[in-house]
């Protein structure tokens, strides 16, 4: 994580390119971008800033999650979401998920992946990935209350 970036997110297509992307700077500039190309810019006051801050601060434990831990939807292909979060007391957490938003889908099934050759894990109810598209959530509509156009905080394609 960038060290005075709070609070970064990028939405990437399944081959790594950039989708879309938001930063938040310590000194609340946000720099917006689709598909790479700087979009949209502007400043937030401080204690914008330090909502986001606390917004982290409220979901402390994600700072502890692992991008393995973040489970992944039975989809092919998709989309990859960057997380780079920021609690108020400094600690910081980078995370990485593939199809996270599917986590809004009714009746998607996530699993674990695969056990032993080939032998199918359980399906299982993805909290942690929940948990930080909870806090992204809360974030986002901090931003598009000051003037963030949603496109930039999309979790998915649509």
């Amino acid at each position: 994580m960038r060290e005075n970036i709070v609070f970064d997110y990028l939405l990437a297509n399944a081959w790594g390119l950039p989708l879309c992307r938001v930063s938040v700077s310590e000194d609340g500039f946000v720099q917006c971008q689709e598909n790479r190309e700087n979009t949209q810019g502007l400043q937030l006051e401080k204690a914008e800033v330090d909502k986001i801050k606390s917004i982290v601060s409220e979901h402390t434990h994600i700072l502890d999650y692992d991008s393995k831990e973040l489970e992944s939807p039975d989809v092919f292909d998709g989309v990859m979401n960057f997380f780079d979060f920021e609690a108020s007391d400094g600690r910081k957490v980078n995370l990485m998920a593939f199809n996270i938003g599917e986590v809004k889908t009714p009746g998607m099934s996530f699993s674990k992946g695969l056990l032993e050759e080939g032998e199918p894990d359980e399906i299982v109810v993805p909290v942690k990935a929940m948990e930080v598209v909870k806090t992204f959530e809360e974030i986002a509509a901090t931003l598009v209350a000051n003037g963030v156009d949603a496109k930039y905080l999309r979790l998915t394609y649509a």
